[in-house]
């Protein structure tokens, strides 16, 4: 990792942020939270779905509630790479915040040098998912947090969002339109959606311009922590171990979003 991500991070800056922040996120999406017991006072590997393109609504409200907590264990959060080098060449504080750019050495490092991380393993793919696939949990066969897990010997915490992919509609992900492009290939950006967002309507791509998340009613639920306790390092480079793992955090939080979506009215939420 490069040295100034955890030199630079700020943990009394993003506490302060976070605490600007998440009253305005919680107001906005009439936030539910359930489980916040389960977050352990130890480090641990938060695993998280996100949805609504660049609003990301699922992480906001994570981030900023585990930050306004003002937990004993600080806590690190993976971006993007373009997202996190954009961030960059524009100056923003990304490294004070602690928002890391996306890979596994960075993580790895992070949870040894005794930091909680969260990380989205879906990445594009999942915050630019369409509308009708909104309630799926989904990491593209991304295991990379399953080894670092093991490899830094920390419980996995599922963190599972539902609601944020009504704040704008997803018509198309526009995967083989980035693939035909070269960008899956050249920038790792595996989508190019093509999504219905208010005030102007109909937008193409991940560049950014004037828009608005519609106010959909978010619900945030942390589930029991995942221990790893039966597995070594070496088993990071066991492939049967690794999936078996990443199946077990799909499966518990796929059947969380199921409750979650059940009875529930787009952008409302549950109406009964």
């Amino acid at each position: 990792m490069e040295e100034d991500h955890l030199e630079l991070f700020d943990h009394k800056k993003a506490q302060k942020l976070a605490k600007a922040v998440l009253p305005i996120a919680e107001k906005y999406h009439r936030a539910k939270w359930l489980g916040l017991e389960n977050i352990p006072e130890e480090v641990f590997l938060g695993v998280g779905n996100h949805t609504g393109m660049h609003f990301m609504p699922e992480s906001v409200l994570w981030v900023a509630k585990y930050q306004n907590e003002q937990r004993s264990i600080p806590m690190l959060t993976l971006i993007h790479h373009m997202a996190h080098r954009l961030a960059n060449l524009l100056k923003l504080p990304v490294n004070e915040l602690g928002l890391l750019e996306a890979n596994r050495q960075n993580a790895l490092d992070a949870l040894r040098a005794g930091y909680a991380v969260t990380v989205y393993p879906g990445g594009d793919r999942d915050v630019a998912r369409p509308f009708s696939d909104r309630h799926n949990i989904n990491f593209f066969d991304h295991l990379g947090y399953v080894k670092m897990a093991i490899k830094a010997q920390v419980p996995i915490l599922p963190i599972v969002g539902c609601g944020g992919g009504e704040t704008l509609f997803v018509l198309n992900s526009g995967e083989k339109f980035a693939e035909w492009t070269g960008l899956k290939r050249f920038a790792k950006i595996h989508t190019w959606p093509l999504y219905f967002s208010f005030p102007f309507g109909l937008h193409l791509g991940h560049l950014p311009h004037f828009e608005l998340p519609l106010p959909s009613q978010m619900t945030m639920s942390v589930l029991k922590p995942i221990y790893l306790t039966d597995y070594g390092p070496r088993d990071a480079e066991n492939p049967e171990v690794v999936e078996q793992i990443n199946r077990e955090v799909l499966s518990v939080m796929q059947s969380e979003l199921d409750k979650l979506s059940k009875r529930r009215v787009p952008i409302i939420g549950k109406i009964f």
